[in-house]
This record gives C-alpha cells, structure tokens and sequence, in this order.
C-alpha cells in the first residue's frame, strides 16, 4: 500500500510552478485601453492648456464653468454625466454624454469652431479677452487625431479605463 506521504513531494515538484503560472497570469498592469479616460487625460486635459493657474484648476469658479481637472479622478467625475455650468449652462448639454459625442460639451469645446457658447477649446487666457474684451479663441486648435480620441472615449461610453 502507497503513502500519501511519498506522493506528495512528486506533486510539489510540478504544482507549485504550474499554481504559480497560472496565478501570474492577468495579474500584471495592462497598457491603458485605446481610447481610455487615462489617455484622454494624459494627453489632453492633464496639459498646461487645460490645468494652469488661470483654467481648469482645484477650486475653479464657474467663470470656466466650475470645471475642475486637476487630477484623473476629479476631472473624470466632473465631466461624465454633469450638465454643463458657467457661460454654457443654460444650454442643457452635459460635458460629457457617455455614447453621445455629439452633445458632449466636451466635444464640442474642443472640435467645433462656432460655439453655442463661450469659446472653443483649449484656450490661452492670457490672450482671451485681449482683442475685444470679450472671450475669443486664443488657443491651438486640438490635433484632428485628439480629437477623435475624445470623440471615440465618448462614442465607446466614456468608461473610467
């Protein structure tokens, strides 16, 4: 009769490795999804265009429409699903709309050069008010390929990834 006692170091010697493996397997970091929040962030609104001292700052008052994105975590709660505030609040749009982008505000801001209101996107506002007191455009223009990231963020629901 055979000892459980003898067959277990022959078990240990295969299934600690193949435990191990199989544990491994998933647990590491993945590269941030295409078209994810993280990468919407880290390439666009995380920008000196965005977040400075005169913008999109910690404490922002609605003159920039109460819009803060001083970190991932804030700016995405205070863009998915909020309606729009400041100079654009009477217009019902959210900032960010998840599946919509065409009445994501968001969007809207940063692609389209007629705006329903206030300015397009990003602005430099130590320019905006300059030339005719009023705000204007003072910015660069999004890349066409950052705008589509935000667009296809949107379109694909807007998930915190």
């Amino acid at each position: 009769m055979r000892s459980f006692v003898l067959e277990r170091p022959a078990v240990a010697t295969w299934a600690f490795p193949v435990s191990m493996a199989v544990l491994s397997f998933g647990c590491s970091t993945p590269a941030p999804a295409a078209n994810s929040f993280t990468e919407v962030y880290e390439q666009i609104l995380s920008q000196p265009t965005c977040v400075n001292d005169s913008c999109h700052y910690a404490g922002v008052s609605d003159r920039y429409s109460g819009l803060d994105m001083s970190s991932q975590t804030i700016a995405y709660w205070s863009l998915l699903d909020v309606l729009c505030e400041g100079a654009c609040g009477g217009t019902g749009f959210r900032r960010v709309a998840p599946g919509d982008p065409a009445n994501s505000m968001l969007y809207i801001k940063v692609s389209a050069t007629t705006q329903m209101c206030g300015v397009q996107m990003p602005a430099d506002d130590s320019l905006a008010y300059k030339t005719t007191g009023e705000p204007s455009f003072s910015g660069s223009a999004l890349s066409p390929t950052l705008q589509q990231l935000i667009y296809s963020w949107i379109k694909e629901g807007a998930q915190n990834n």
